[in-house]
């Protein structure tokens, strides 16, 4: 198992630096919610991922108050990846920006609950054990059926609405993957007893993902940037075409723009 979470922790390192190589690069404008959301997903996951195999390697490290500070860090990622998948499904789906404030809610609720794992773990009382493993188990599922609908919804809205328009296909295979992440984050933490090494697995899927949501919004600027090449040259030959071609090249260009990713 030394092997495993030493190489959890090597890959740790190489997806934090391509996360944060290609975030840099990717958006033009670093003022942004999008990008501050963005920088919060990347860390949040990187730092959870350390801080568990810091625990795993250097058992003599006072238990509790680096479980209070891996809730905390577990906090930031379980509400930055839900908004970040959120302002990228506005690219497909116009919506309030107020519906950020759903996985915050969630966020605090779950962390709350957490109380229930930093007790089993300092006083070994089997009571708080088994509101741990329901909470545990609760936590999963919400957290896990949240992005998968999310996911489910830019795929559905994408492929309706804008894959004859913006070719966005790569966009999709991609977030397929994330869903597929998402159901084996559940599978690892019903068939994995050790609690510790569960954490480093879901910690480094986490990086994994946030380095996939790059690469999904990379896609959408690449698809952007060529319909407006296309727009440039004329190539749409229906004159109805044409304007639902121009209607969703508007579109995703304000939404880049707002974002500052052109």
């Amino acid at each position: 198992m030394d092997r495993l979470i030493s190489g959890i922790c090597g890959a740790g390192i190489v997806l934090l630096c391509e996360s944060e190589y290609s975030a840099l690069k990717l958006f033009k404008q670093r003022k942004t919610l999008f990008f501050f959301i963005c920088q919060l997903v990347i860390w949040s996951s990187a730092l959870e991922t350390a801080l568990a195999a810091s625990v795993y390697f250097l058992p003599d490290l006072r238990l509790l108050p680096m479980l209070v500070i891996i809730s905390i860090i577990k906090f930031l990622q379980n509400v930055s990846y839900p908004i970040m998948i959120l302002l990228r499904l506005r690219f497909v789906r116009n919506f309030s920006i107020y519906a950020i404030c759903i996985p915050v809610v969630v966020g605090v609720v779950l962390t709350t609950l957490r109380y229930f794992f930093i007790r089993w773990v300092s006083t070994g009382e089997k009571y708080y054990f088994y509101g741990y493993f329901i909470v545990q188990i609760i936590t999963t599922i919400i957290l896990t059926a949240q992005s998968i609908v999310i996911n489910i919804f830019f795929i559905v809205i994408a492929i309706k609405d804008f894959e004859k328009i913006v070719d966005i296909r790569s966009a999709v295979i991609v977030n397929i993957i994330v869903i597929i992440l998402e159901c084996v984050v559940v599978l690892i933490e019903f068939i994995i007893t050790d609690g510790w090494i569960v954490l480093c697995v879901i910690s480094i899927v986490a990086q994994i993902k946030a380095r996939l949501e790059i690469d999904i919004l990379s896609y959408i600027v690449q698809s952007t940037e060529s319909a407006r090449e296309r727009r440039a040259s004329g190539e749409d030959e229906s004159e109805t075409e044409r304007n639902r071609f121009l209607i969703a090249l508007d579109f995703f260009s304000l939404r880049c723009r707002a974002v500052g990713l052109i």
